[in-house]
């Protein structure tokens, strides 16, 4: 029997509804809104959230390294969960990463995020970059973690 969502689950897409709303208003629309609607035929799929896994060869390396960052961690047997505000990455140990994977992570203002890393040591992959235009588009830099991965961290290019 399948059942509907719980009422945490619909305060929680609710709360995500309205973060999107808001991040549309700051200028996030390009980011924030999906090239093609949200409902698919059939309607078998509502998610409530993506969260990106990636992998990782050494958990306490990759731990270490996103703590550094400044994400909180959560350690399970051969898996990490991270949380810096409402942004969530799983990371799994798999003793070999032969295909490292990658993200987007919103920040609010990816210039300043730039300089914090920076400041902290961080290496960097290239500089600053602005996609798309002015108002519609996107400021972003990227960082690699220990296995390759790249964490790209965005704002809107007002």
């Amino acid at each position: 029997m399948v059942t509907g969502p719980t009422p945490e689950q619909l305060a929680s897409q609710k709360r995500k509804r309205d973060a999107r709303r808001a991040a549309l208003e700051q200028g996030y629309a390009r980011l924030a809104t999906p090239r093609r609607g949200g409902v698919v035929p059939g309607g078998a799929v509502a998610p409530l959230s993506a969260v990106p896994i990636l992998r990782c060869a050494d958990l306490d390396r990759t731990i270490a390294f996103y703590e550094f960052l400044g994400f909180a961690s959560d350690r399970l047997s051969g898996y990490a969960v991270f949380t810096a505000g409402d942004a969530e990455l799983h990371v799994s140990a798999t003793g070999t990463v032969l295909d490292p994977g990658g993200c987007l992570v919103h920040v609010s203002d990816a210039t300043v995020t730039r300089a914090v890393l920076a400041a902290r040591g961080v290496r960097l992959l290239g500089d600053l970059e602005e996609d798309g235009r002015p108002g519609a588009g996107i400021r972003s830099f990227t960082v690699e973690d220990p296995d390759g991965n790249t964490i790209r961290f965005g704002s809107p290019w007002s």
